[in-house]
């Protein structure tokens, strides 16, 4: 095992450990064990490595489209600390009649105008940086395309590191 890849395992194992034993502390002692923890984690792993699926109405336009994307890398950036031009994004345009949704779910009054977007990135986050991830993209898009903050439907997947592969046929991430 590279002197590298050693280091890395072992502070992982550390971060785990710590993890494990925040469970005995104050909340307020967990939350900046955790918050440490995705500190660790970036570093650790090179980064959150996004891939973002956004999904529209059709008839929307390509700048709206752009701003939509521009708009959840920002927030990427600023709170999951993602690597500049670690920029990964699909966009599409659906039918009205295909992309059903509950107009009405957990009393969140949604209009066509429902984006859904979906966020496959390695795992780590605490709940809290999610937290204030999903609130920026909420916030940024009301600023930027006049979405409704009730119209912004965001999903993490979260996945271990060695699911990724990004050219070569190759596990960059892999230990």
């Amino acid at each position: 095992m590279h002197r590298r890849a050693h280091l890395k395992l072992l502070a992982a194992n550390l971060i785990a450990w710590c993890v494990c034993r925040a469970q005995a502390l104050s909340p307020s002692e967990s939350i900046v064990l955790q918050s440490n923890k995705d500190q660790n984690l970036n570093t650790l792993e090179g980064g959150v490595m996004p891939l973002v699926r956004i999904d529209v109405i059709v008839g929307k336009s390509h700048q709206y489209q752009q701003k939509v994307g521009e708009v959840v890398y920002q927030a990427l950036l600023s709170i999951f600390d993602v690597p500049k031009h670690d920029r990964f994004q699909v966009i599409t345009e659906h039918p009205v009649g295909q992309m059903p949704f509950d107009r009405d779910y957990l009393n969140v009054h949604r209009t066509d105008d429902c984006i859904f977007i979906q966020i496959t990135l390695n795992s780590g986050r605490s709940l809290e940086s999610k937290k204030r991830f999903y609130k920026a993209v909420a916030d940024g898009l009301h600023e930027s395309v006049k979405l409704r903050r009730e119209d912004v439907f965001i999903n993490l997947v979260e996945v271990p590191k060695e699911n990724w592969s990004f050219g070569n046929g190759e596990a960059q991430y892999a230990s």
